[in-house]
């Protein structure tokens, strides 16, 4: 009998293990058992769908597509969809954070580097910048009337006469963001042309809108045009020019998107954390000194709470009333990733209950604006709290907060690669006063990239969003390099086509799928500090600040930068 233990061991190798799991691609609610590793998106017709990977396929949904695997649900690092017409080509890269000593790895940003030069992926119409230079220019209607180029981030339009319609349409790689904004032109020429602006989302009918008209002079001028109320900016499709019937030449020099007249990003005040009780216990008077030369117009304290309440409420009230006597609003601040766990659910509440109550005890002048949480439940091991249930928990908790606040504001933390997850914004914004954004860069484009979702996401939910920048020494994610592999080589990365949608599954142990492409894991590097915090260079914070408070105070929504470590 023990010379057949060594065979049969063998054989067990050999063969399927007995945990192996299932990849499956689900519509609607998430429905999976404790341990699933989970992903989410949202179809273009607005299905919301998730990958599920479960070593308990006989329990999925109606309606899933299912693919076997052939390594356990512990062996997945992670989940992550690529838009439906990605072409991934011979490398990925993918930022994020790593976590349970590199066994699970939270997926923020993906770049794909094509074999071919691929589209732009869409982003946002820049503010302030000419959108010539990263436009095509295609000529529409009796194309023999009409000849355009794009040539130096200039527009060059010769119509020759006729009665048939004729112009150019000039496309770009961005959507229309919700901005209180107008479209400037700066342009000479001979003739009166008409400007259309055009959108409509994915197989439904396109809708134009007239903006005015440009009538061409030897000289440069400037005319700005309001934004249809109508317009489907997430869906914006294109730009149009249209010909006069007579001869007539239009040089567009600029095209730009800008701020509406009645912006006013002066009224959106800096914010700031300080982390210690003792600032401003002992220290409160040079913090408030401070923060006013800062032109800062709130700050988050901790707040301790002992035996139930706010520990000397006495010293609070006369703090925060200090600082209102100097426009300086106070909010309490707290949180940890363990927050969410139903074990600790109600010891958050209580501490909420304590702020509320001191609320209630204090006079007006003595009250905290709100509390601000920091929760981040993406820090927490997959042990502890499987990726399946961290949205789910952090809903549940935001709704318990809500319910305890009464009047406080809630303000929740949350990071920028949030953007995509349609289904948990859209619940925070039942609970949710203000979201604070963490913007972790330094470059003022990326920074208005990574913003823009979320200002949108609040004109449209009617809530306040802030931008938080670093200027502390931060610790750094990571940037893992995948090379594509040969067919049926294993790979650590494997990109399969399931229901239509692109998915990336990573692994702890390479291994090959015949439905999926590999790729090996060819280098992993922390992402520069420079490129995510000021610290080594604040005096460019405070340079930049004033260009991002203009651009941001278009939206409604904007409530100011946030700063972290900048004392």
């Amino acid at each position: 009998m023990s010379r057949s233990l060594p065979l049969l061991f063998v054989l067990s190798l050999s063969t399927t293990p007995a945990l192996a799991a299932s990849l499956q691609l689900c519509p609607g609610p998430l429905v999976v058992s404790p341990g699933a590793i989970t992903a989410q998106t949202t179809a273009r017709d607005g299905t919301i769908l998730h990958a599920i990977v479960t070593e308990e396929p006989g329990k999925q949904q109606a309606n899933c597509s299912v693919l076997p695997l052939p390594t356990a649900v512990m062996g997945v690092q992670a989940l992550h969809f690529l838009p439906p017409d990605a072409s991934p080509g011979k490398t990925i890269l993918l930022r994020g954070i790593e976590a349970d000593k590199g066994k699970s790895f939270s997926v923020s940003e993906h770049t794909l580097v094509s074999d071919q030069p691929a589209p732009r992926p869409q982003a946002p119409m820049p503010f302030g910048a000419s959108l010539l230079g990263a436009m095509q220019a295609r000529t529409h209607g009796d194309t023999a009337r009409v000849g355009a180029e794009i040539k130096d981030g200039r527009l060059y339009l010769t119509c020759r006469p006729g009665t048939k319609p004729a112009g150019v349409t000039l496309l770009g790689p961005w959507f229309l963001p919700r901005a209180r904004a107008v479209m400037q032109a700066a342009f000479a020429g001979e003739g009166r042309f008409a400007l259309q602006v055009a959108s409509g989302a994915s197989g439904k009918p396109e809708q134009s809108f007239a903006l005015g008209t440009l009538t061409g002079e030897q000289r440069v001028q400037t005319a700005r045009f309001d934004l249809p109320e109508k317009l489907d900016r997430a869906h914006w499709r294109e730009l149009s020019v249209a010909c006069p019937q007579g001869a007539a030449t239009l040089r567009l020099d600029a095209l730009t998107l800008q701020g509406a007249a009645d912006t006013d990003p002066a009224a959106a005040s800096r914010a700031t954390w300080t982390w210690s009780p003792n600032e401003w216990r002992e220290r409160g008077a040079a913090l408030l000194d401070w923060a006013f030369q800062q032109k800062i117009g709130a700050v988050f304290i901790t707040v301790p709470i002992k035996d139930g309440s706010v520990d000397d409420a006495a010293q609070l009230g006369a703090f925060v009333r200090q600082a209102g006597s100097r426009g300086i609003a106070v909010s309490a601040m707290e949180g940890t990733p363990e927050m969410v766990l139903p074990a600790a659910q109600n010891a958050a509440i209580a501490r909420l209950r304590a702020y509320a109550a001191y609320n209630a005890a204090a006079d007006d002048g003595a009250r905290l604006k709100g509390v601000q949480y920091h929760i981040e439940p993406y820090l927490l091991p997959a042990h502890v709290l499987p990726q399946a249930q961290r949205d789910r928990r952090y809903l549940e908790l935001a709704a318990r907060l809500r319910q305890a606040a009464g009047p406080l504001t809630l303000d929740f933390v949350v990071p920028h690669w949030w953007a995509d997850k349609n289904a948990l914004l859209t619940g925070m914004a039942k609970h949710a006063d203000i979201l604070t954004v963490k913007s972790p860069r330094t470059d003022p484009a990326q920074i208005y990239r990574l913003a823009v979702p979320f200002l949108d996401w609040g004109v449209e939910h009617g809530k306040t969003v802030r931008v938080a920048l670093d200027a502390g020494p931060i610790g750094a994610g990571v940037q893992r390099r995948y090379e594509r592999r040969p067919p049926g080589a294993r790979g650590d990365l494997l990109v399969f086509t399931l229901g239509g949608q692109k998915i990336l599954l990573l692994q702890q142990v390479p291994a090959a799928h015949d439905k999926a492409q590999a790729y090996a894991l060819a280098a992993s590097q922390e992402i520069d500090a420079a490129d995510a915090s000021f610290h080594a260079d604040k005096g460019a914070l405070m340079r930049v600040l004033p260009q991002l408070e203009s651009t941001f105070g278009a939206w409604e929504s904007f409530g100011g930068m946030a700063l972290h470590d900048l004392r």
